[in-house]
C-alpha cells in the first residue's frame, strides 16, 4: 500500500499524521508539488491524500493502482469527481474542517488517517 500526500505544506509544519493500521505500507509526504510533479510522484499510489493540489483527469489516469483519493478538509473542487467514479475510485473529504485553518491542521491529519484505516478495513467513509 503506498500513500502520497502531495501539499502538507498546506497543514502547517506542526502537524503531524499519525501511522496506519497496516504492517507494511509506504508513506511519501511532499510540501508541495505541482503539474508534472504529481504524476511523477503519484503513478504508483494506491491513497492520494491532497488538501488543495490538483488531482485532474490525467493524474488519475496515470495512477493505475489508484484506489482512494481523500482531500484533506472539506472541499473536493480540487479533485476531478468525474474521473475518479469512471475508475470506480474512491473519494472521501474531511467534512467541516478547514487545510489551513490552526485549528483544524491536526484534526485534519488524524481524519484522513481514520478515513484511511477505514477504507483499508471496508469499513464506513465520508465519501462524496
Amino acid at each position: 500500500m503506498n500513500v502520497v500526500v502531495v501539499d502538507c505544506s498546506v497543514l502547517g509544519e506542526d502537524t503531524d499524521f499519525p501511522m496506519l493500521d497496516i504492517d507494511k505500507f509506504g508513506w511519501e509526504q511532499y510540501l508541495s508539488l505541482e503539474g508534472d510533479d504529481v504524476i511523477e510522484r503519484c503513478w504508483r499510489a494506491d491513497i492520494i491524500v491532497s488538501a488543495n493540489t490538483a488531482i485532474d483527469q490525467t493524474v488519475i489516469d496515470k495512477a493505475f493502482k489508484l484506489k482512494l483519493i481523500v482531500a484533506a478538509g472539506d472541499s473536493t473542487n480540487h479533485i476531478d469527481m468525474k474521473a475518479a467514479k469512471n475508475r470506480e475510485i474512491t473519494v472521501c473529504n474531511v467534512p467541516g474542517l478547514s487545510p489551513g485553518n490552526i485549528a483544524d491542521n491536526q484534526k485534519i491529519c488524524d481524519q484522513v488517517v481514520e478515513n484511511i484505516n477505514a477504507f483499508l478495513k471496508c469499513e464506513p467513509i465520508n465519501t462524496i
